[in-house]
Parts: structure tokens; C-alpha cells; sequence
């Protein structure tokens, strides 16, 4: 059986070190928090790349949070977007006054966070914000406003922390480059 570090010899390089992520969540957390300070807040979550950012990240939040995990893709099996948003919206969820806090893994084309931000945005909420841990240096098809942002980086496909190929690599503690 291979072991997340047996995992490393796929990769080209390591982009991010999984020291560097965890003081970059830890900052960003730190800033969460005091923008927040006595509210509740509703985080919606994309998943399932997100999962290691958003664990990490709610872990050092001193606040009272609502979960709401949503499903929802553009890259369907390959390393670049189709272009097409799918979205598993949850029922029975209001966001109607609520205080928003949208989190996705990684800001690409912008289209999947523009869609949700969209749709949130029809639910009326008291206030809506939006983090992702990467931010690709890139031209987008649809830009959104980042309330916080961990990194950003050049645009390349990148697995690790959460992020896959193909189902493989979440599971390394680090953000790499996979070998050609």
C-alpha cells in the first residue's frame, strides 16, 4: 500500500509545503475571525477539494458556525475546466439573513464560485464573503470578489491538500505539480 510521502515520487515539485500551508490557514483564520467577531456564520463549503482547507481552517475559528456542504464541479475527470457548472444545491438550507461565508479550494476560471456567489445572492443573505485557499494567476471567464485569499499561484493543475487527479493525491500534506 502506498503512503501519502509515497505519494511525493508522482510529483514534478512541490509548489507548497505543508508548513506554509498551515501558517497561511492559520493567518487567514486569525483575519476570519476578527471580520466576524459576535456574528454566526453559515459557511458554505465546495467539496470535496475544499475538505482539508475547510477542516484546518474551522478548526481555529472561535465562533459559532453553520455547515452547509455543497457539490459542485467544472473539471469532471480532466485537468481543465469543461466550462460547465454542476452544482448539488442543498434543500431546506435559508440563507435569508444569515451571514455568508463562501470557501473553495482553489479560484481558477471563476466560473463555479461566480455561480454560487450568484445564487446566494438571490437568498438575500445579511452579508456574503468569499476564500479560497489558491489563486491561480490567470485570465477568468467570470471574476468574483476574494474577501481572503491563501495563496496564489501560476497556472498549473495542482493536487495535494484535498486537490486530485483523478480521484488520487488528496491525501498529500502538501500542494505539488504532478510529473508530465
Amino acid at each position: 500500500m502506498t503512503s501519502p510521502t509515497g505519494l511525493l515520487s508522482d510529483l514534478d515539485r512541490v509548489l507548497l509545503s505543508a508548513d506554509a500551508i498551515r501558517d497561511r490557514v492559520r493567518e487567514m483564520a486569525a483575519r476570519i475571525a476578527a471580520d466576524y467577531q459576535g456574528s454566526v456564520v453559515t459557511v458554505v463549503v465546495l467539496m470535496d477539494g475544499a475538505l482539508f482547507f475547510v477542516a484546518d481552517l474551522l478548526r481555529q475559528l472561535d465562533l459559532p458556525i453553520r455547515l452547509v456542504t455543497l457539490s459542485a464541479s467544472s473539471y469532471h475527470g480532466g485537468t481543465a475546466s469543461t466550462g460547465e457548472v454542476r452544482v448539488q444545491w442543498p434543500e431546506a438550507v435559508e440563507f435569508a439573513g444569515q451571514h455568508v461565508l463562501l470557501l473553495d479550494d482553489i479560484y481558477d476560471t471563476g466560473l463555479t464560485l461566480s455561480a454560487l456567489r450568484a445564487r446566494l445572492l438571490t437568498e438575500r443573505p445579511a452579508s456574503l464573503r468569499t476564500g479560497v485557499l489558491l489563486a491561480k494567476k490567470r485570465p477568468r471567464a467570470a471574476e468574483v470578489p476574494l474577501d481572503y485569499r491563501g495563496f496564489e499561484i501560476e497556472d498549473e493543475f495542482v493536487v495535494g491538500y484535498g486537490m486530485d487527479y483523478q480521484g488520487r493525491f488528496r491525501n498529500l500534506p502538501c500542494i505539488g505539480i504532478l510529473k508530465p
